[in-house]
């Protein structure tokens, strides 16, 4: 019998795994009869993976974990699924935050309509000064047309993120997380990638142009703390999986003791490498702000950033987000003194560069999936997948009769809208379950990535 089968439907869009093998607590699934079972007949509504099992089977089998919960997108990742959150008390999960520490989305409003771009000739010219600005691709380092940086604002922004670059929490999730230990000890490894700031890296990282539904323009970026991050990531992997004996490639199954030496040295680079990755995302939109604003005139800002790779203590215990947005609503007690204490905060959703990403503001039944929605649509087929299924005349035909260009000769078949679920799909879902509502639905019109 299948594992589904054993799923209890609470509600439209809810379901609950009851404690089952290892367990130690229920998990709470967030989805729909059609993205649990599919839709036969439609290979772009697969069922979910029998895999995804195993693995929220294991996040709700560490020491400590509270509460569990999966959000639409969910599929397989290492250890747990990606669109997962797990809280604890007293452990730290470097699994459920993954390699990439902070990744996340910075979301720019600007005061252009779709009239003002639709000039293919200028969004080329807007694409060409983007990358003159920012650096792409894996291994990139940041471009010399930014704010300048030296050696001591660097170690700033380490331990104060947003703040270090005079941002507040008016247009940012959080304006640094605290770095305890003011003598912690950064890989080598790492810090040498620190000249990675205020670049946006390669596979799914993108800059994207967007118009919504009124016609205002709009840009969203996404990217995280590069090889900063990648290699603290790394490093506890590796020392986690000794301090517990386990064998080589079994970072899956990692935990920390808090309170332990190793617990809180990956506290404290964690949320170094959660802070790089806020300040990445700051200057390059502060970057692609200059390049809108010189091609095209008018203004824009930045409109608000957020995580979704990330640890973060919330009610006094840890909560992990694997590849999951924070959603907290109106009224909620962390929003105070905030832009946004009576509307909730934005969610910014990305879903593909052909198919589109949304806005989204949390509900009260948010509560429910531990303050947390999904963080894209998630992925239908892997990048091997892709570029033995697709054709890359046919994906590059799609995409120029849609209008979106690409800052790359070919469009990147791993990238292209099949290898993702349906938005549509996974947003129906959240806002049937109650956890967010969609205010604005962003359709590509220029989309800049790593050439990788």
């Amino acid at each position: 019998m299948s594992w589904k089968q054993h799923l209890e439907k609470v509600s439209e869009g809810h379901y609950v795994l009851p404690r089952t093998k290892t367990m130690r607590v229920h998990a709470d699934l967030f989805l729909s009869d059609k993205l649990l079972w599919g839709e036969e007949g439609n290979p772009e509504a697969p069922a979910l993976e029998d895999a995804v099992f195993d693995q929220v089977v294991n996040a709700a089998t560490f020491p400590g974990v509270t509460r569990v919960a999966v959000t639409p997108d969910c599929h397989v990742g290492y250890g747990v699924p990606i669109g997962t959150i797990v809280e604890t008390d007293g452990t730290l999960l470097p699994t459920a935050a993954g390699y990439d520490i902070g990744c996340g989305m910075v979301q720019l409003q600007t005061s252009l309509t779709v009239e003002d771009v639709a000039d293919p000739a200028r969004r080329r010219q807007w694409i060409n000064e983007v990358t003159e600005r920012i650096a792409v691709g894996v291994g990139a380092t940041r471009a010399r047309k930014q704010r300048k940086l030296n050696e001591s604002t660097v170690k700033e922004v380490l331990r104060h993120g947003a703040k270090a670059l005079g941002r507040n929490r008016s247009v940012t999730e959080r304006d640094f997380i605290p770095v305890e230990d003011t003598g912690v000890d950064i890989p080598v490894r790492a810090y040498d990638k620190r000249g990675q700031l205020g670049s946006l890296g390669g596979g799914n990282h993108f800059t994207e142009m967007q118009v919504d539904e009124q016609g205002r323009v709009w840009v969203m970026l996404h990217t995280g703390s590069r090889g900063f991050g990648w290699n603290i990531a790394k490093h506890f992997f590796v020392e986690g999986a000794a301090q517990l004996g386990l064998k080589s490639r079994s970072e899956d199954f990692v935990w920390l003791d808090a309170d332990s030496a190793l617990g809180r040295h990956y506290w404290n680079l964690h949320n170094m490498a959660a802070n790089f990755a806020v300040a990445n995302r700051l200057l390059i939109g502060e970057a692609v702000c200059g390049a809108l604003e010189d091609v095209f005139g008018g203004t824009a800002s930045i409109y608000y950033e957020i995580s979704h790779n990330l640890i973060q203590k919330e009610g006094g215990k840890f909560v992990a987000r694997k590849g999951a947005t924070r959603a907290f609503p109106a009224g909620h007690p962390a929003l105070k003194g905030t832009t946004w204490e009576a509307t909730g905060h934005p969610i910014l959703i990305p879903g593909s560069m052909e198919t589109g990403s949304a806005i989204l503001f949390a509900q009260a039944g948010a509560e429910k999936s531990i303050y947390s929605v999904n963080h894209g649509s998630g992925r239908r087929l892997s990048r091997a997948a892709a570029r033995r299924q697709l054709q890359q005349e046919e994906t590059d035909r799609r995409m120029a009769e849609a209008g979106i260009l690409l800052n790359t000769r070919t469009t990147p078949l791993d990238e292209s809208g099949p290898c993702y679920k349906n938005l549509d799909d996974v947003l129906e879902t959240v806002e049937q379950a109650g956890l967010a509502r969609v205010a604005h639905r962003l359709k590509p019109v220029a989309c800049i990535k790593g050439a990788d």
